[in-house]
């Protein structure tokens, strides 16, 4: 990966964000896309202000998850968290108080972010970006991110057809490292730390056929990934779901057959978004969800 310019200027400084920022962040967030949701007259990504701060709260109370803050003046002007877990880094969300002077907080702190991730020696970068910001499209655009996948996002009552002789139910420790190799058949790497994390939350589920796990999904919504072996596990999960949380999930808008089903389940188009990735991305080989980290 390539060096890349820190630079910023003298009255930003960048810092690693403490749990005693989180208040500052969560309305950071939370001005920020609704400033811009507003404005392109979308839904507001961060739900509420509540919302955003306890996401930003348990984000930072959750190991592997490392964050950053800029300052000027001694006042917090925007953060960035990025998802280490894995051997890829998922970044996100990065926000800039919309209220603040524009001075290259949001470059900063990717900048800061991307230099980490190469001292790290980390084997890709990953993001997802609403596809409505072009501001932060041509920022991702310009520090070298590649597009790899217009995203869609569904939300509405779930339901939809099911897929005979499949078997959905909860995850347990036990299905974690069939799960982790079923990820690494479809994209070349695991989520094990994330897996692993949404396994113990509980919201965790595996598909069964034929006796076998076939495919999992970590949940059903915004911060949640899927993978399976073919589309019609995926579809199972997706049918077996009680709701579809936050803003909704992402569907790779190529997979003809996922959106398919989605229109024919009665769900609903939100936005779409764009996945972007720096350094390792193997083009998968079977059905997945990304989540909005990636």
């Amino acid at each position: 990966m390539r060096k890349r310019d820190n630079r910023r200027m003298t009255t930003l400084q960048i810092r690693e964000v403490t749990p005693d920022d989180a208040r500052i962040c969560g309305r950071i967030m939370f001005d920020a896309f609704e400033a811009l949701a507003t404005r392109h007259h979308f839904p507001i990504e961060a739900g509420t202000p509540e919302f955003a701060d306890f996401q930003i709260k348990a984000m930072l109370a959750t190991d592997g998850i490392y964050g950053l803050v800029a300052e000027r003046d001694g006042h917090i002007v925007g953060s960035a968290l990025q998802d280490e877990r894995g051997k890829v880094v998922g970044i996100g969300p990065v926000a800039v108080d919309p209220a603040a002077p524009d001075a290259g907080a949001g470059r900063a702190l990717m900048n800061a972010l991307l230099q980490r991730s190469e001292e790290r020696d980390v084997a890709g970068i990953r993001l997802v970006q609403t596809a409505y910001n072009y501001r932060s499209f041509s920022l991702y655009a310009k520090l070298g991110f590649a597009v790899r996948e217009l995203l869609t996002v569904f939300q509405g009552t779930p339901g939809g057809s099911a897929i005979p002789g499949a078997v959905v139910r909860p995850a347990t420790p036990d299905d974690i490292a069939a799960c982790d190799e079923i990820c690494r058949q479809v994209h070349g790497h695991d989520r094990h730390g994330e897996l692993q994390f949404w396994v113990n939350v509980g919201t965790a589920r595996v598909v069964e056929r034929g006796g076998r796990i076939t495919g999992y999904a970590t949940g059903f919504g915004y911060t949640c990934h899927a993978v399976g072996k073919a589309d019609d596990d995926v579809i199972a999960l997706l049918a077996a779901a009680e709701e579809f949380t936050g803003l909704g999930f992402l569907v790779p808008s190529r997979n003809k057959r996922l959106m398919a089903w989605c229109f024919d389940a009665g769900l609903k188009i939100v936005q779409q978004s764009t996945l972007m990735t720096i350094g390792l991305y193997n083009e998968p080989q079977g059905a997945w969800l990304p989540s909005v980290g990636y």
